[in-house]
């Protein structure tokens, strides 16, 4: 009888162990159970998605030539802009010299206008009137630096000079005067008003 308990602990313990065994080796053959393997310390991380090897790969050496392009685009421009602002007065200057008669008759031809206005000025309850010369606009119908065709005359419109940036428009192709609109400010009054305080018309071109 004791004999026959001893070959059952046995056999059991013998059957625990066979099926100990099997859920091990089916745990390990179950999709997705393998562990993933850890680095050791000091080892390079591997990157396997996508969207980290785009962002961590270097530029493609054609895009990195355009970037290095566009750079030295900028740079010129910016270099050639500097310059044309060191000639920019002298280049107005010389428009101003040029268009000197222009301006003058345009003075004389409202200047007994523009006295009158200011005197009626004096004279107003709220001491200011509408500037007649330029109908309260602001701006007369006239430019005497771009002839009423807006565009630069030192560059004829096209912003450059010898493939250099134009010191008087300062590459913009417009009238420095006028500021493109074939219009030139009036030089009798701000914003087509005269008070008695209106100063007297500027005797030569304004430049700056």
């Amino acid at each position: 009888m004791k004999r026959c308990l001893q070959l059952l602990a046995i056999a059991l313990l013998c059957g625990l162990m066979i099926m100990l065994a099997v859920r091990g080796i089916l745990s390990k053959s179950a999709p997705g159970s393998a562990a993933e393997p850890v680095p050791a310390a000091g080892e390079p991380t591997s990157i396997t998605s996508t969207a980290s090897n785009e962002v961590l790969s270097p530029a493609k050496p054609e895009e990195a030539f355009a970037g290095a392009k566009e750079l030295e685009k900028m740079a010129l421009e910016k270099r050639q802009r500097g310059q044309a602002a060191e000639k920019t007065h002298d280049a107005r200057a010389r428009l101003q010299a040029d268009k000197h008669r222009a301006w003058t008759e345009v003075i004389q031809a409202n200047r007994q206008k523009f006295e009158a206005l200011r005197k009626e000025a004096a004279q107003s309850p709220h001491k200011m009137v509408p500037c007649t010369i330029c109908d309260a606009k602001g701006v007369l119908d006239l430019c005497v630096v771009c002839d009423h065709t807006s565009k630069c005359p030192t560059c004829r419109g096209t912003g450059k000079v010898f493939d250099e940036v134009c010191p008087t428009c300062m590459g913009s192709g417009k009238c420095f005067l006028c500021s493109g609109s074939g219009k030139m400010p009036c030089p009798f009054c701000l914003d087509g008003v005269i008070t008695p305080e209106t100063p007297d018309p500027p005797t030569e071109i304004p430049i700056d």
